[in-house]
This record gives structure tokens, sequence and C-alpha cells, in this order.
């Protein structure tokens, strides 16, 4: 009963979401091609990537066979923790449905728990895309794969409980807590099954699996995995069974008496600011980045040192793309209040770029937090900041970010819009830096300064941003 009635309830908001799509389909049929071919090509690019660095991974030590492991976990985990800990099981339905005799269970996986599922294995493609190659060059067995989902998995579903945890403790649930004990237990347990000890566990033999080096027991891999899989879903599931939904109030008070600018653009870029930077979400979900982010750059200080330079520009990285669900949000959680923009003095063009301009800044305040958090433990040991490379990244990311959240609106509690626009930042993200790889070279050659072509493609991909904003904004308003 409870799985046909959350089957029927993610149905239903899956059949909303393609209808508010739909009309973007009818009117950018060229849009609508793209975004079907963008997840093959993105698939095509990571089997390329894989392929040209099968070698140099194949060759590599013990110690980065391990290391490659843990990295595809922190990348799992930090995608679980995003989907699971911003989106909400009963803000986004409407209020006929939550007074609809639902088991607690049954929201949260008609809500979160399918999208949260699919997600799961939309970035399991993807990663199998670009280890597949890698499996190929070692002659690794082939149930090494399996293997490999199953790590991902139990990592991506633990991630989520954590998040889950995490935000029911900011909301006054502190018997959540008692969720995070059986994880480490798991974690412990597993690693010692294995032979990889309590840390890093079963990730040591898995990556020796993973590139052939030493010949693990599969038997003994495939319990400590579905060991670490089960406690992973089983407490992810407890934690929304067990506990009421939390409430919460949306808004503080932070940036209340902040005083608007006098030109319209600032107007419509400061009220659009405000709203999302006063969302208490947005400020836990920032601050808890940053303590991810602050924790992986101690613990890669102190057990890996010699590739420091490397993770500090990874984890900036992904710290940019955890966060790049608020520029994403952005013009969604502004989709209530169009009714105001569209009677106010404000002309079309003024309030997108404000709308842009609101996004844009809002990814760049949100970095800057985990920024410092991933960069002070760097500098306290002796190592140089991030290189300037990987900060036109994550400016680019951000930029490409506030694009995709005007092509495929979001909220900060559906996480089925969130899957949907992350999924368009992916493919968005992989046609930018894949242009990017083709010119740069052939301008290079022309004798034309790297800074000056790194600014005029920052500058394209700016243009095509806002051509994107106004495209999509246009055919709303049209509807």
């Amino acid at each position: 009963m409870i799985s046909s009635g959350a089957w029927t309830l993610f149905r239903a908001n899956a059949l909303c979401l393609m209808r508010r799509l739909r009309p973007v389909a009818r009117t950018s049929p060229v849009l609508a091609l793209l975004a079907l071919l963008a997840p093959a090509a993105l698939i095509v690019g990571l089997a390329w990537a894989g392929w040209r660095g099968a070698a140099t991974m194949a060759a590599s030590s013990d110690d980065a066979s391990t290391a490659v492991v843990l990295t595809v976990g922190v990348v799992f985990a930090i995608v679980g923790f995003n989907v699971q800990h911003v989106s909400s099981a009963d803000r986004s339905l409407d209020a006929q449905i939550r007074a609809a005799p639902l088991s607690r269970l049954g929201l949260f996986l008609s809500t979160v728990g399918i999208p949260f599922t699919i997600c799961c294995l939309v970035v399991s493609i993807l990663s199998l895309a670009f280890f597949m190659p890698l499996i190929y060059a070692v002659w690794a067995p082939p149930y090494t794969l399996i293997h490999l989902v199953l790590f991902e998995g139990a990592i991506f579903y633990a991630a989520g409980a954590v998040g889950e945890v995490l935000k029911r403790v900011t909301r006054r649930q502190p018997a959540a807590l008692l969720a995070l004990p059986p994880l480490v237990l798991a974690w412990v347990a597993s690693g010692l099954a294995t032979g990889g000890g309590a840390w890093p566990g079963v990730a040591r033999p898995l990556g020796h699996a993973v590139l052939n080096t030493t010949i693990e027991s599969a038997l003994r891999l495939t319990c400590g995995l579905l060991l670490l899989l089960l406690a992973g879903v089983s407490v992810w599931i407890s934690v929304a069974a067990f506990l009421d939904f939390p409430e919460q109030q949306t808004f503080s008070h932070v940036g209340r008496k902040l005083r608007v600018p006098g030109s319209r653009f600032g107007v419509v870029s400061s009220v659009a600011l405000k709203r999302i930077g006063r969302n208490r979400s947005v400020q836990r979900h920032t601050l808890f980045v940053a303590f991810v982010a602050g924790t992986l750059s101690c613990l890669t200080c102190a057990l890996l040192p010699g590739v420091a330079q490397i993770a500090l520009g990874s984890i900036l990285l992904l710290a940019a793309l955890s966060v790049a669900v608020v520029p994403l949000a952005t013009y969604g959680a502004n989709r209530d209040s169009s009714w105001f923009w569209r009677s106010a003095p404000v002309s079309f063009a003024t309030y997108v770029l404000g709308m842009v301009g609101a996004g844009f800044c809002a990814g760049i305040l949100v970095v800057v937090v985990p920024t410092a958090t991933a960069t002070l433990p760097f500098l306290w040991a002796g190592r140089g900041p991030p290189e300037p490379g990987v900060v036109v990244v994550v400016g680019v990311t951000l930029l490409v970010a506030t694009g995709a959240g005007f092509l495929v609106p979001c909220s900060l509690e559906n996480a089925s819009e969130q899957v949907l626009s992350y999924a368009a930042l992916g493919a968005s993200l992989a046609g930018v830096f894949a242009a990017g790889a083709w010119i740069a070279p052939r301008l290079t050659v022309l004798g034309i300064p790297e800074l000056l072509i790194v600014a005029g493609l920052t500058l394209i991909v700016a243009g095509l941003v806002v051509a994107a904003a106004f495209l999509r904004e246009h055919e709303r308003r049209k509807a």
C-alpha cells in the first residue's frame, strides 16, 4: 500500500513537471533536441576522458588507487547530500495532498525517495561510462563494475541519511543523531571484513580491484559492500519513517533592513537576492558545505600532502557544484512573484538582466564561505592559494548554473526539479568545457594571449546565459 501510494504521488508530480516543461519543447524545438542529446554527449565525453586517462591511472601506485575510489566516494557523497539536504518532503506539495491520509514514509518516498534513487542511478551510469575503459585497460574482472556500483550506492544513500539527520537536528530534532553511529559502525565493519581496516575502509581493497593491482576476494568484497549499502538504505528510510517532518520558519531576518538601490535593475537584483539569501535552507546548506569542504581539506593536508594543490582545486570545484543549487533555484524561487514584476514599472529587459545578476551574485556569495574553509587548512600547512584557472572554472560553473536555472527552473524544496536542473547543468558544463577545450588551442596557435582567450570565452558564456534567460522568460510570458 505504501509503495503503491508513493508511486502514484510521484507519477502525479512527474506529470505536472512534464506539463510545465512541454511549452518550452513546443516553442524551442532546438533547445529540446539539445536537452535530449546532452546526456548522450555527456556519456560519450566521460568515456573518452576515461579512455585517455586509463593508461595513466593503470600505472599509478596502490595509494593512488585508494585515492581514486575515495574521490568517487566524495563526489557521490556530495551529490547525495545536496539532493537530500535541500529537498523537502512536504513543502513542495499542495495543501490538499498534504491533508490526504498518507504515511510519513509514503510521502517521503514519493517526493524525495524516488527522485533521489533516480539521481543515484543516473550518476552511477555516468561513473560507469568513465570507469569502463579503465577496467578494460587493466584487465580487471567484469564483476568489479558491480562492486563499484554497490560502493557508489552505499555512499550515496549514507550521505543522504547524513543530510536528512543534519536537517532535522537544525530543526530541533536531536533524536535524529542516533542514526549516525550505525553508519560509522557499518563503515568500520565493512573495512575490517574486507581487509581495508577502519580507515580508509573498503575503499582500499576496492581500489586494488579497480586497478587490478592486487587479487582481492570477490566474496568478502561483495559482503562488505552489501553491508555498507544495507546500512545506508536502512538508516535513510528509518529517519523518515520514525520521525515527524520538522516545521521551520522559511525566512530569517538576515538582511531584512538592507536598503534597496535606486535603479530599477538594482531593485530587481536586490529583491531576488535578499529573498534567496534569507531562506534558511540556503543558509544551512551553505554552512554544511563549508564544514564538509573544511573537513576534506584538513584530511588531505594530514593524509595526502603530496597531492595538496590538486586536491584543493578538486575540493573547490566540488564545493561550487554543491552550492550551485542556489543560482539554479534563484529564478525558480521567484516564479510566484512574477505577477508583481509584470505590474511594476520595470521593463522586460531590466527584469531578465536583474534576475541573471541576482542568480550569479547569489552563487558568488554562497561559494565564498566554502572556499575560505577549504583554503585555510592549505595556507596553514604552507601551501599556496588556489590557482587562477580553478577560480575561473568556479566562476564559469556558477554562471552556467544561472543559465541552467532559467532553462529548467527548480525550487529549493522539490527534489524532482532539482534533479532535472542539475542534469541540465551537467550537460551545459560538458558542452561549455568541451567547446573551450577545442577552441582554446587553435586560438593559442594564432598567437592570441591566454588571458584574452579566457576573457573572450567567458564573455561568450555570459552572452549565452543572458540569451537563454531572455528566451525562457519570453516563452513563459507568451504562454
